[in-house]
């Protein structure tokens, strides 16, 4: 080999490596863009199909509840779901702009987004039961929009508005106040709670320590309490608003779930009210920390623990006594409970095959039930607008109820005919009307009492009444007795119709003789009494 022709090698090779060090470096710099973009493109979290936002920002029975499509989310683009809604400077639950507002996905009770540490971050998961409402003030009646991502744990509400944060008072409310009273009221600016459960009542207040802690201090007996046995049941709110709210986690004493007010309970089964039974007649203080999540009751008070479930409803024998030995289910493989039933089509308290159930816990009405909010196979846990589960068998035979507390879920097998929406409505009472239907006009089976309906959730029925009367009644849905009963519950501050228990009938004192026509609007909860022809 000549020397040139060993230069001219040379150079090709000096070539050929600084094009293949370029390259090389090209490459490099390719995958540095496209491994992170594959990376994430194989580990990003799926956007959820749907998402839901619950609160005080919608108006009407359900606006807590995440299983009605009225609350579902609209898909905007990049994860993000949103919601526009007129908000005004004088709505919320006090009327004062001041709205509280959670998330949900796949309209999944596990998977809640509440307040996070700094306005516009949420935390989901199991962390989430430490976390509030995001409550914030309107400054101005508008159209907001409110953004929600569930992969980034954010939100927005636009235009701005201001979060609130701040805990300036803190007050107990339920029926460790023995000596008050049991009846709604409206004071002429806005509907208030029985006395018992009203946040505004001085007497709820606590004490501000300013080392973090809130103290209270109330005498109770072992003889007090809503069934006057000693068992009181509670909540905690802050700043005069029970849905700025604290209740407990069951088989967790000391420790407080956020966000839950009387109405606005998540509806989890394990996050209850905080209920206790007391053995001694004496003063006991509740002392509460709010950031931290805890509370203690001194003296000593027992709180229930080790849940245990049971079944009531006419598919067992005497029906509504949860502890009756008959209700009690049995805990199976990993934690779900169950419970066989004899079922007939001609059983059920009107004969017809329609039965009517919920679950309780630890036998005891105070924990609250656990009933339907609307989608077949979901647990509420969350009064006042939970209700029983109806549904109807086709032939006779052994049926297997299964209830998993930790997933929220009810079953039953073989399958039944689930009764879900309100079809029909009834209205029963003491009106001179009714007086023939058996039951001295509380016998809602008979066809006398059906209400006409145009839209499927407006009803109405025009009787004619007597001046001077006082009457009592009720609304009933379905055809079905006593199962759904429709009544204005006296505990969570709002003037409208709710589904939870068996609370006192409607009154109406009639000023004069005429034709009065009665309104239900079973999507709103509205009601009304107004004379529509004298006499």
């Amino acid at each position: 080999m000549t020397e040139t022709d060993f230069k001219l090698l040379m150079t090709g090779k000096w070539l050929l490596t600084k094009a293949l060090k370029k390259i090389i470096t090209l490459l490099l710099f390719l995958t540095s863009l496209l491994v992170p973009a594959a990376r994430s493109y194989l580990f990003a979290k799926p956007t959820p199909l749907t998402a839901q936002l619950v609160g005080t920002l919608m108006d009407g029975r359900s606006m807590w509840n995440p299983f009605d499509p009225l609350n579902d989310m609209e898909y905007e683009s990049n994860g993000n779901f949103k919601k526009t809604l007129l908000l005004s400077a004088t709505g919320g639950r006090n009327h004062d702009g001041i709205y509280s507002m959670r998330f949900l996905t796949g309209k999944d009770l596990r998977s809640v987004f509440k307040r996070g540490l700094e306005p516009g971050k949420l935390v989901s998961g199991p962390g989430s039961v430490f976390g509030g409402n995001v409550i914030f003030k309107v400054p101005l009646d508008g159209t907001y929009v409110i953004t929600f991502n569930p992969n980034a744990s954010t939100y927005l509400v636009t235009p701005h508005v201001d979060e609130l944060l701040q805990i300036q008072s803190f007050q107990l409310n339920g029926f460790v106040h023995d000596k008050e009273g049991n009846t709604e009221c409206f004071d002429g600016r806005l509907t208030r709670p029985a006395e018992k459960w009203d946040e505004w009542v001085p007497s709820h207040e606590f004490t501000n320590n300013r080392d973090g802690s809130w103290t209270i201090s109330l005498l109770l007996s072992a003889k007090g309490g809503h069934e006057n046995n000693g068992v009181y049941q509670c909540l905690f709110s802050a700043n005069h608003n029970a849905d700025w709210g604290y209740s407990a986690i069951l088989d967790k004493p000391g420790r407080l779930a956020g966000g839950n007010g009387y109405d606005s309970r998540v509806g989890n089964i394990l996050e209850t009210a905080i209920v206790f039974r007391v053995s001694a007649d004496a003063r006991y203080t509740f002392t509460v920390w709010p950031e931290s999540y805890r509370f203690s009751i001194s003296p000593t008070v027992d709180f229930y623990h080790n849940p245990e479930y049971q079944v009531n409803g006419d598919v067992v024998n005497d029906p509504w006594n949860p502890s009756a030995p008959g209700h009690q289910m049995i805990k199976g493989k990993n934690g779900v409970w169950q419970k066989s039933l004899n079922l007939k089509n001609t059983g059920g308290s009107i004969g017809t095959g329609v039965y009517t159930m919920n679950f309780s816990i630890n036998a005891d009405w105070a924990l609250d039930s656990i009933g339907f909010g609307g989608l077949w196979g979901k647990t509420w846990h969350s009064a006042p607008q939970e209700s029983n589960i109806l549904f109807r068998v086709e032939k006779d035979g052994e049926y297997m109820v299964t209830l998993d507390p930790t997933k929220g879920s009810f079953a039953i097998d073989p399958p039944v005919t689930p009764i879900t929406r309100i079809e029909s409505l009834q209205i029963a009472g003491n009106f001179e009307a009714f007086a023939k239907d058996g039951k001295e006009g509380w016998n809602p089976i008979d066809p006398m009492h059906d209400m006409g309906t145009s839209n499927g959730h407006l009803f109405t029925r025009d009787i004619m009444l007597t001046g001077g009367v006082v009457y009592h009644y009720k609304y009933t849905a379905n055809h079905a007795g006593w199962s759904w009963s429709l009544v204005d519950y006296p505990y969570d501050g709002y003037r409208r119709l709710a589904l939870h228990g068996n609370p006192p009938p409607l009154s109406f004192n009639c000023p004069r003789n005429g034709i009065y026509r009665f309104s239900a609007d079973t999507q709103s909860g509205e009601y009304s009494v107004v004379l529509v022809h004298h006499k």
